[in-house]
């Protein structure tokens, strides 16, 4: 009998994350590892494969899907070029760890996968045409097209997070400057926070929570903090807030014309605002969104958290072996 469960593997730069997966997405067993990647590709690699040994002790498996940061070469099934591992270059990850596992594996960038465990289990469920935005240290999407991720002639389609808002803004790591990631990522809202004037009138800025327990008290804020003070009227968070959810409304209106996605659903460590990132950019969405024709999408909060990578890249192993109710709709 074909095994019904798929590991899925979301490699990043700090962590690696694994897990064995049923076919409603549920994760059964899931483990994570420290990444350690200035060790380079090969002791990596030996770790990842030791991650699957330990997976599928307890667990027939179909085989492996991998979700590693891009660009990639799909079709090789090589990373290109990864910015948070350094020294992987034109690596074939793919290959080496089917060899080492005797398991198939299928190759995803990470983002892509994080949107399609969002569409087979998540936010995006019963919804053929959707786009997500991870909202982490930088900005990641992934869009889905009746049903199937959308790759694009060089595999690296949905690189929304480049998408220029500002002419002449911000220079980004890419080499370009103004992308939106510079202006509306996690780390961005922090970043830019922390330059921020204070309060009018030169009232003292207070952190939402200053407990020993949960971070010393000149740790840097997160975007949540972020959040919380420009909602209880702190001038330059303010500021910094409502100019990021003006850019991913602009964005948003821009991926609606270019995808005419049914829902766009944001994730990543933004997204822990909650309804005060959600109503904010949804008004200024409708705001901006064209008067010709109502097909402003639903804007929805990711569901699957920092399972979203795991869940799609087992869900695409599964889908591409054929062992699913709609085969073949990953690629």
């Amino acid at each position: 009998m074909t095994p019904a469960l798929a590991i899925g593997i979301d490699l990043g730069g700090t962590n690696i994350k694994g897990g064995v997966v049923d076919p409603s997405g549920r994760v059964l067993d899931r483990r994570e590892i420290p990444t350690r990647a200035d060790r380079g590709p090969g002791p990596v690699m030996d770790d990842l494969a030791e991650l699957v040994t330990r997976l599928r002790n307890d667990h027939p498996v179909l085989g492996i899907g991998l979700a590693t940061p891009g660009p990639l070469d799909l079709r090789r099934g090589r990373i290109i070029h990864a910015a948070n591992l350094p020294g992987w270059i034109d690596v074939p990850i793919r290959d080496a760890l089917a060899e080492t596992t005797g398991l198939r594996v299928v190759l995803e960038n990470d983002a892509n996968a994080a949107a399609y465990g969002e569409f087979v289990a998540g936010a995006g469920r019963e919804c053929l045409h959707m786009t997500l935005l991870t909202l982490g240290t930088g900005i990641g999407a992934g869009v889905i097209i009746d049903g199937r991720i959308l790759h694009g002639h060089f595999d690296n389609a949905a690189e929304l997070g480049h998408m220029i808002v500002v002419v002449d803004g911000e220079p980004c790591p890419c080499g370009q400057r103004g992308c939106l990631e510079r202006y509306a990522s996690a780390d961005a809202v922090v970043r830019r926070a922390d330059v921020a004037p204070p309060l009018a009138g030169g009232a003292e800025r207070k952190r939402p929570d200053q407990s020993a327990e949960r971070r010393r008290p000149d740790a840097p804020r997160t975007a949540e903090e972020v959040a919380l003070l420009a909602s209880q009227g702190d001038e330059g968070c303010s500021r910094v807030w409502n100019e990021a959810c003006l850019y991913l409304a602009v964005a948003c209106v821009n991926i609606q014309h270019a995808y005419n996605s049914q829902r766009i659903i944001l994730g990543g460590g933004l997204s822990q605002a909650g309804v005060f990132l959600l109503n904010n950019v949804r008004c200024r969405m409708i705001e901006y969104a064209w008067k010709l024709h109502n097909d402003v999408p639903e804007l929805l909060l990711a569901k699957l958290g920092s399972d979203a990578g795991i869940v799609g890249a087992a869900a695409l192993l599964r889908d591409q072996s054929g062992d699913a109710e709609n085969p073949g709709r990953g690629r």
